[in-house]
């Protein structure tokens, strides 16, 4: 293809696989994907699978049974209650679903994740690091150093867009993503007084296969920007987040993510939302020491509803 045939592709695709994240609890028609993308839908469904291996029936079957076990390791629903909210009609049908995709009915995948979490005190940030976007990288290195507690607050936050460039692979190797985000966003003129950088995840790396992680390496943008190739624009939704700030190394903050998720919120009346949570860097690797980076964890947060006797 040609270069700029080959942009209007990726601009497309790049469309739809934002559409599918944020509808997952809606029916996703074939027809409806295609009109999204703006493809007629039998050539639709080839370019999808070509371009990013699955077909689309798989990937949203992939996508809703890694949410449901998300909702399964960090929320009390019932089993019954995560298989109406990931678009399966029976019980039945969603157990053997998550069985085949993970190895084990959801109740015994909840009840291995919560004595994961009880071995080690305050969460196993290999376990926790659903929102960590350098994964395994980022975790902890143990040790009983005593550790200050986690200044939390709770923040009404308004939708937010950003120009992302997506990265689809193990999080420790978001760097080439990031600087192809650098390139764009200066070629574009993007750069400005209060211009965030954040990172935004949406797979947690104990349960998406490490080649199949999406991370969006994201720019904040305030003009009309429209999408262009590996360029797109998304928007960060709006709502109430635990945000938290995190002092050190970003090899730390799988273990920053643990504790936020596995202290501080389980005391609280919420519990964490569908939506990805997100990263602010205040400063980078350029400009700072390892020890003086600043990260702003946004965990988002819905009140914690009352459920039927536990799956």
């Amino acid at each position: 293809m040609k270069p700029t045939t080959e942009s209007e592709y990726k601009r497309r695709i790049t469309k739809v696989l934002v559409y599918i994240q944020e509808n997952l609890r809606e029916p996703l028609a074939l027809e409806d994907l295609a009109r999204v993308a703006s493809f007629p839908p039998y050539h639709f469904h080839r370019v999808f699978r070509g371009m990013t291996g699955e077909s689309v029936k798989e990937h949203i079957r992939r996508l809703r049974l890694e949410a449901a076990a998300q909702r399964l390791k960090h929320g009390d629903a019932t089993v019954t209650e995560i298989a109406f909210e990931t678009g399966y009609e029976a019980h039945e049908s969603f157990t053997r679903a998550f069985q085949s995709r993970f190895g084990c009915a959801p109740s015994e995948f909840r009840k291995r994740a919560r004595e994961k979490t009880a071995v080690t005190p305050g969460g196993d940030p290999a376990t926790d690091a659903a929102f960590a976007p350098l994964g395994e990288a980022r975790n902890a290195k143990g040790g009983s150093e005593p550790r200050p507690p986690l200044e939390v607050e709770i923040v009404s936050l308004s939708p937010q867009t950003v120009g992302f460039v997506r990265h689809v692979g193990p999080y420790p190797e978001v760097g080439a993503t990031w600087k192809k985000l650098m390139t764009l966003a200066m070629m574009k003129g993007l750069f400005g007084l209060g211009t965030q950088m954040i990172g935004l995840c949406h797979d947690d790396p104990e349960v998406t296969d490490p080649e199949k992680l999406r991370y969006d390496a994201c720019i904040s943008i305030t003009s009309s920007i429209q999408p262009e190739g590996d360029f797109g624009v998304q928007e960060i939704a709006g709502g109430p987040y635990a945000k938290a700030l995190h002092v050190g190394p970003y090899e730390q903050l799988g273990d920053a993510w643990a504790r936020l998720a596995g202290e501080w919120l389980p005391s609280k009346r919420y519990e964490p939302d569908a939506k990805p949570g997100f990263e602010v860097y205040r400063n980078s690797p350029m400009n700072a020491a390892p020890e003086a980076l600043e990260t702003l964890l946004h965990l988002p947060l819905r009140p914690l509803r009352p459920t039927l006797a536990r799956g």
